[in-house]
C-alpha cells in the first residue's frame, strides 16, 4: 500500500471517528433535554439549563443544535426511527398479528414512561406550525407503515371489505397507544399489566375482523 493511499485511509477513518463521536454527543444532548422537558417543560427548560446537566457550556451545545426548537425536531425524527425499525422486525416475522401482540405490553409501558414528554413536544406542536409539520410528517410515516402491517394480517376473505377501512383501522391502533399518554398522567396508577392484557385482546379482535 502506498503512502497516499495510507494516508487517505487514516483521513477516512479521522473522519468516521469524528463524525461518531459527533452523533454521539447529539443522542446525549438529547437524551439530557428529553429530561430538562420533563422537568421544567419545554418553554421551562433554557438552553443554559439543557448544557448544564450535560455538563456542557451553554455557548457548545449551539454547535450540535440551533435551538430548543432543532432539539425537539431531533427528538421527533429519533422516535420514528426508533418505531420503524420496531416495525419492520415484526415485519419479518412469519405471524404478523403474534409479533405485533407479542409487543404491546412493551408499547404500554414506553407510552407510560415517555408520557409527559410527549404531551410537551404535542403541546408545542399545537402552537408551533414548524414543530407541527415534523410531527405530522413522522406520523404519516409510520401510519403508512402500520398500515401495511396491518393489509398483512386481514383474513383474504375479507380483504376488498378491509381495504375500506384499513384507514380507520390503522388510526384506532395508533390512537389506542396515544391515548395511553393522557391516561397515564390523569391515573398515574394505572395498571400497565392489566391494560395490557386487554388491549392486546382488543387488538386481536378489531384487526381480524
Amino acid at each position: 500500500m502506498s503512502e497516499e493511499i495510507k494516508t487517505q485511509c487514516s483521513q477516512i477513518q479521522d473522519t468516521r471517528s469524528q463524525s461518531s463521536k459527533a452523533e454521539l454527543r447529539r443522542q446525549q444532548i438529547l437524551d439530557a433535554a428529553a429530561e430538562c422537558f420533563r422537568k421544567s417543560g419545554f418553554h421551562g427548560a433554557s438552553m443554559s439549563e439543557i448544557a448544564k446537566s450535560f455538563g456542557m457550556s451553554a455557548g457548545h451545545i449551539y454547535n450540535y443544535f440551533d435551538s430548543k426548537e432543532a432539539i425537539i425536531e431531533a427528538m421527533v425524527k429519533r422516535d420514528m426511527d426508533h418505531s420503524l425499525e420496531r416495525i419492520a422486525k415484526i415485519q419479518g416475522e412469519k405471524d404478523i398479528l403474534k409479533a405485533m401482540l407479542g409487543t404491546v405490553d412493551e408499547g404500554v409501558q414506553r407510552r407510560i414512561d415517555r408520557s409527559e414528554l410527549d404531551t410537551e413536544i404535542l403541546a408545542e406542536a399545537a402552537r408551533n406550525p414548524k414543530i407541527a409539520s415534523t410531527v405530522q410528517c413522522t406520523d404519516t410515516v409510520i401510519r403508512d407503515k402500520v398500515s401495511h402491517l396491518i393489509r398483512g394480517i386481514q383474513p383474504e376473505k375479507n380483504k376488498s371489505s378491509c381495504e375500506l377501512n384499513l384507514a380507520a383501522k390503522t388510526t384506532l391502533l395508533m390512537a389506542l397507544f396515544d391515548g395511553l399518554q393522557i391516561r397515564a398522567i390523569r391515573d398515574p396508577n394505572m395498571n400497565a399489566d392489566e391494560v395490557g392484557k386487554v388491549l392486546k385482546t382488543v387488538i386481536q379482535q378489531m384487526l381480524q375482523s
